[in-house]
């Protein structure tokens, strides 16, 4: 047993361990207390000392080369130590709003607070995976949990119809996944991805299970980017689910997912497979054609932004593309993670503000709830103009600058047709940004419109995330360089 595990793999995931233990503390205490739960703020402050121990332990871990853990089934680098310390803290931006939001506080916040951590956990086990079945077992615990946070909402009815679909499509996505494990193992005799690329670079070509199973493989995972065509469940969930949900969905969900897709892709695992990197180009047009045209019809702000959300997988999907075809060169991948951080804190600003305009459980917060909004709050206002116009890609805000990255890397690499239509979608989007921007600027106040709640907490993470988008928009340049630097592996 000595030679399975040793001190130093438990030194590596002692940050997941913090942050289970964590997830138990409100649980454990609310059942001691009698089902009686704690002040909202007594679990937020036990929930955030559990994250700030694992992003202190997660910074003692190696970022200047890669180290493994568990005879090879998980490894630690600049990427992973980069994406785990935001995936903690956009846990923790979430918990700001679960704990204001009408549909989550209340006497189920410590399950709330149970199902974010344990969520984060699978999401860090995704994230720090050298084997599929590694993957795979992160992916689940992800999702369960996130199966039972859309469907935990005080909302009667669309919550829990959300959750029935997200669990439907998610689990055939897995099954999906699992499918081409099975099928990847059976050639190669083994899941570790280091194994599978010697594989490739032997006898690959001919062998058609291999190429099936690789295919499923990538499948599965485009469903959790909400890649078209796998993007339906989106808008249904993101709009049923409590917005604090929501918030971590489009943020946390899509960043470890993009970050397993750069494992499988980013690292030259697929080679020169068939077309499939042809595929995936057409499927990241598709997705930012689909997912902006789409968008100028909603008017409901969640739907919008879910929307939105499918065009942004786009983008990203451009960059993982870049990095696959190009693995050597670090810019694909160091691009894909600025993207990701300058995207990610935005969208946690802006549903921030749609929990600020929810007044009871079954309000949907929609475009024109906005309408005036300048008058009565306008410093709010210039502040959400700001998230809105870095999600368009205005310069000098950090979303310029991520899809100029990403758009350059594609270029660099001659995919002129790919930056083509990802600087058209950004183009077609500024419509649909815009129209709120008008609503709170130029049009009048309509009686019986959402009032805007005093939720301190969400006015912080609408204030961070607005600092974020200018601050690193300002300095771009070095950003980029500290995530190339720090990313590298």
């Amino acid at each position: 047993m000595e030679n399975l595990v040793s001190i130093k793999d438990i030194g590596l995931i002692s940050p997941l361990i913090a942050i289970f233990l964590t997830s138990l503390v409100p649980i454990t205490i609310k059942v001691l207390r009698g089902n009686k739960e704690q002040k909202a703020f007594t679990v937020l402050v036990e929930a955030l000392l559990g994250l700030g121990v694992a992003i202190s332990l997660i910074g003692f871990q190696a970022s200047d080369n890669i180290v493994s853990a568990f005879m090879g089934s998980l490894l630690f680098d600049g990427g992973t130590k980069i994406v785990s310390i935001a995936l903690c803290l956009l846990a923790g931006l979430s918990l700001f709003i679960s704990t204001e939001n009408i549909n989550t506080r209340g006497n189920k916040l410590s399950e709330h607070v149970f199902l974010i951590l344990n969520s984060l956990a699978g999401m860090l086990i995704m994230i720090w995976a050298n084997d599929l079945i590694i993957v795979f077992i992160g992916l689940e615990i992800m999702s369960l949990a996130l199966y039972m946070l859309v469907a935990l909402s005080h909302e009667p009815k669309y919550a829990k119809e959300a959750a029935f679909k997200y669990f439907i499509l998610g689990s055939v996505a897995s099954a999906i996944f699992l499918y081409g494990v099975a099928l990847i193992f059976g050639p190669v005799g083994s899941t570790y991805f280091d194994h599978i690329i010697q594989f490739i670079n032997t006898d690959y070509a001919n062998n058609y299970v291999f190429l099936i199973g690789c295919f499923l493989c990538i499948v599965g995972m485009l469903f959790k980017v909400s890649i078209f065509p796998f993007h339906a469940w989106a808008p249904d969930v993101y709009q049923g689910a409590p917005t604090a949900v929501t918030a971590f969905m489009s943020t946390a969900v899509k960043m470890a997912s993009f970050t397993v897709l750069l494992r499988i892709i980013g690292t030259g695992m697929l080679g020169e497979i068939g077309d499939i990197y042809g595929i995936l180009e057409w499927l990241a047009v598709l997705s930012i054609v689909v997912g902006n045209l789409a968008a100028i019809l909603q008017n409901n702000i969640k739907r919008l932004l879910a929307y939105s959300s499918i065009a942004h997988s786009g983008y990203l999907l451009i960059g993982v593309i870049v990095a696959g075809i190009g693995p050597q060169d670090n810019f694909g991948y160091s691009a894909t993670l600025f993207y990701l951080l300058a995207y990610v804190v935005v969208s946690m600003g802006l549903l921030s503000l749609v929990s600020l305009l929810e007044n009871t459980e079954e309000s949907f917060v929609s475009v024109n709830d906005l309408r005036g909004l300048s008058r009565k709050k306008p410093v709010l206002s210039v502040f959400i103009a700001v998230l809105l116009l870095s999600l368009a890609g205005i310069p000098p805000l950090a979303g310029f600058f991520g899809k100029f990255f990403i758009f350059a890397a594609a270029v660099d690499l001659g995919l002129f047709w790919l930056a083509f239509w990802g600087v058209m979608g950004s183009l077609i989007s500024i419509y649909y940004y815009l129209r709120p921007i008008v609503m709170m600027f130029m049009k009048e106040e309509e009686e019986g419109q959402e009032e805007v709640q005093m939720d301190f907490l969400s006015y912080l993470n609408i204030f961070i995330a607005v600092v974020f988008a200018i601050a690193i928009g300002i300095y771009s340049g070095d950003s980029f360089e500290l995530v190339n630097f720090a990313s590298k592996f």
